[in-house]
Formats: structure tokens, C-alpha cells, sequence
């Protein structure tokens, strides 16, 4: 399992992405797999509380390929991430992306 390419706003791992004050940024991931997908989860947290999205991904077939593009709301939040896991519990996942401008 792979995620070749994963942006939030346009910001890369290990970047930082200035929020809007009302701009819902656009989390973008490619995805490579060998067995089936299960699920795939965006996590994020605002230094006390870790919160989790979940993505259902059980329609997906063996050796594929899919590109998410998912708005997610992260007033509040400090950070977010991503990660993603198949049918025999093999997991990808990423580096936060950090986020300033978020109170």
C-alpha cells in the first residue's frame, strides 16, 4: 500500500498551511494498493483532543488505484494527518501537516 502524494490545502507533510477563517481546505491523496482497502481515516487534533474521520473504502478491488479529494473542517485543529488500511490490516500513513491561523 502506497500514498505517493498527499496535500491538504495544497501543503505537503511536514509543511504549513495558513487556514482562512472560513476556508474549508481540500485534503488530496493518491492511492496504490494490492489487497482490497478497508477504510481510511483524516486525523487531526487541536493539543487536547485527537479527532478521527473515517472513509469507507470496502468497494475498492485488488491492485488498484484511486485519488481522494475530501473538504474537511479543521477549525480548531493544530494538525492533520492521514492514513489509510486494506483487508489484511497493511496500513499507510502519513506526516502531519501543520496548522496555524486555526482559533
Amino acid at each position: 500500500m502506497l500514498i505517493p502524494a498527499f496535500t491538504v490545502g495544497g501543503k505537503q507533510s511536514g509543511q504549513t498551511l495558513d487556514l482562512a477563517s472560513n476556508a474549508t481546505p481540500v485534503l488530496e491523496a493518491n492511492l496504490e494498493w494490492t489487497f482490497p482497502l478497508a477504510f481510511a481515516e483524516i486525523i487531526s487534533g487541536d493539543g487536547r483532543k485527537v479527532f478521527r474521520q473515517r472513509i469507507d473504502l470496502t468497494d475498492t478491488e485488488s491492485f488498484g488505484t484511486r485519488k481522494l479529494r475530501l473538504p474537511v473542517n479543521l477549525k480548531g485543529r493544530a494538525w492533520v494527518r492521514f492514513e489509510t488500511w486494506d483487508i489484511a490490516a497493511n496500513g499507510a500513513f502519513t506526516q502531519p501537516v501543520w496548522l496555524v491561523g486555526h482559533l
